[in-house]
């Protein structure tokens, strides 16, 4: 069925009513009480939300990290059933908040107005402003400071389709909401099975197993490359420091090895297992097992602990880079090769099911987000007078 059609059918000949951003909300920037006063931010029964609770929560929020007390508000508070959209910094995210509340000065908050309250379901508001999210975003100021243009924004288009219609989107679209909140929550279930199942095969009684240090059991070394080498549509995969790979027409490497950060946010974690040609950052380390030991057992333990390992052996409160030394002297326990075997062939599909974003949940994940982003895109697309015309 055409976007054309389905529209026609969901709308069954009712025109869509238009009206500006101006028109419908009430629009106030939040706030930071003042955090020299310890009396605000004591005992707070205010919730008071910020990019963190986007980040960690979700886009529909009753609760907050933080609260405010009520004596560090300046008049009213913001009421339930509003939305909060980062107009600055951030721009282009938004939630809505079901319970009276603040929010700092990086969100605008939009309450709709009482003559049109009756004309709208929230949830369907909430749905639409994911496309002024988008808007927003194309509509930004120039100037050192990022913000969306207020007065601009006030003048775009919202539209008010009948209640049944708005309730009928509602329906679908939280339906394909509930199967990603499903999968999401399938793959952190899953996700804590595999840590625990991994601590598991990956722990060894006293006697039970030869322990090594890394230098004796693998090769260790450095590429020569800086990230302004990368290019685009390279030939060769060139690991820097990061988690995603750039290109280079160049190779230094052609082997199975493993592929942590020497500095940077990634420092004592693993994000790469490179198999076959690559080019390699002069601050990112690769790891080469021996021949006499399975290279995958090798990666699935050093994923498991490394990180835990550097903290710990670190004299700093966060380590800033790895040396040579911090892998050579890295203690790594050797069971039997087939033990190995056995170990890894288990690991292995619970790091496909948790991290595969060709064959696990992660996959299935984004697609059903892709599925829901289209027909997000199909039932907001309303008909205006002048485009029939």
């Amino acid at each position: 069925m055409s976007q054309v059609n389905f529209m026609e059918k969901l709308l069954d000949g009712v025109e869509v009513e238009w009206k500006t951003v101006k028109d419908i909300f009430n629009t106030k920037n939040g706030y930071t009480p003042s955090k020299a006063k310890p009396e605000y931010w004591t005992n707070g029964n205010v919730p008071w939300f910020r990019m963190e609770d986007l980040r960690k929560n979700g886009n529909v929020l009753n609760q907050a990290i933080q609260y405010t007390h009520t004596s560090g508000i300046k008049g009213k508070l913001f009421p339930a059933n509003s939305i909060i959209m980062a107009t600055t910094a951030t721009i282009g995210e938004h939630a809505l908040i079901t319970v009276d509340y603040m929010c700092n000065q990086q969100f605008t908050n939009f309450t709709i107005k009482d003559e049109f309250s009756k004309l709208l379901d929230i949830k369907f508001v909430y749905y639409y402003f994911f496309l002024i999210d988008e808007k927003a975003k194309q509509s930004v100021n120039t100037s050192s400071f990022p913000s969306v243009q207020m007065n601009e924004l006030k003048k775009w288009e919202f539209p008010i389709p009948p209640l049944k219609v708005q309730s009928e989107i509602v329906r679908i679209l939280d339906n394909f909401t509930e199967l990603t909140a499903e999968l999401t929550a399938e793959l952190s279930a899953r996700k804590k099975q595999y840590h625990y199942y991994r601590d598991q095969l990956l722990s060894f009684k006293e006697g039970e197993v030869e322990w090594k240090s890394l230098g004796e059991v693998a090769t260790i070394g450095t590429g020569n490359h800086d990230t302004k080498d990368a290019i685009d549509n390279g030939n060769y995969i060139f690991y820097a420091r990061g988690k995603k790979p750039l290109m280079l027409n160049s190779y230094d490497f052609d082997e199975t090895a493993i592929i942590t950060a020497g500095d940077g946010v990634g420092v004592g974690k693993v994000f790469h297992w490179a198999v076959g040609k690559y080019a390699l950052h002069q601050r990112a380390y690769r790891i080469v097992p021996n021949r006499d030991i399975n290279a995958r057992y090798v990666y699935h333990y050093i994923l498991a602990n490394f990180y835990v390992y550097i903290e710990k052996t670190s004299v700093h409160s966060s380590v800033q880079s790895l040396r040579k030394p911090m892998f050579l002297k890295f203690p790594i326990p050797i069971p039997t090769l087939e033990k190995q075997k056995e170990i890894v062939a288990i690991l292995d599909k619970f790091d496909t099911l948790t991290n595969s974003i060709s064959e696990g949940l992660p996959k299935e994940i984004a697609l059903r987000q892709k599925q829901y982003e289209y027909y997000r895109n199909l039932l907001l697309s309303f008909p205006k007078k002048e485009v029939e015309a």
